[in-house]
């Protein structure tokens, strides 16, 4: 039997790339609807702040994807280390007894508390790929069996989309989709 080998991302700076990244222990630490707001907003400041460019996005209640270019002197290793990062100093206050308990022995191994060590990126090289990972994003809920149509959900960048929240046709604007959420706060 081959040894395991881990999943290595691309180093290639300003690199489109279709990201995975889950919770530690698989916890549902996004199934109410503040923490997944608080997720969305905390992508969109970070990508914003690190001049990012974010394709697409959703936050389902263990994991979340994105569509993002980091920027041009930038890899995805390092954007995602700073999303995490300052993604669970975020969320960390908020979670409830209930969900520090999903997380088990697991809180705080490896200095790890919030999310699952790593995270998928695989590059995207073409439009055709682009444009699959960008379905595939936004009919995560409806796969999921969470909403009728993909806009339906508002931790989506489908919702975005449909609310006119994009600069072109595959590129959000950060700013009128962190209004959208800061009222949903």
């Amino acid at each position: 039997m081959g040894k395991y080998k881990r999943w290595i991302n691309t180093n290639l700076p300003g690199q489109t790339c279709y990201v995975t990244s889950t919770c530690l222990d698989f916890a549902h630490l996004f199934a109410r609807n503040s923490v997944k707001t608080r997720m969305a907003l905390s992508i969109l400041r970070d990508c914003k702040f690190y001049g990012a460019k974010l394709h697409a996005f959703v936050i389902m209640s263990h994991h979340l994807h994105l569509l993002v270019t980091p920027k041009s002197d930038e890899t995805i290793s390092g954007l995602m280390r700073n999303v995490k990062r300052r993604s669970a100093n975020i969320l960390k206050p908020m979670l409830t007894e209930f969900e520090k308990r999903q997380l088990g022995g697991q809180m705080g191994l490896n200095h790890h508390s919030f999310w699952k060590e790593g995270f998928r990126g695989l590059p995207v090289f073409t439009s055709l790929v682009f444009q699959q990972k960008l379905n595939y994003i936004h009919e995560n809920p409806v796969r999921a069996e969470i909403e009728t149509y993909a806009a339906a959900y508002n931790w989506s960048s489908a919702k975005q989309y449909e609310a006119g929240n994009f600069v072109d046709e595959n590129l959000l604007d950060l700013d009128k989709c962190i209004q959208f959420y800061e009222r949903l706060l």
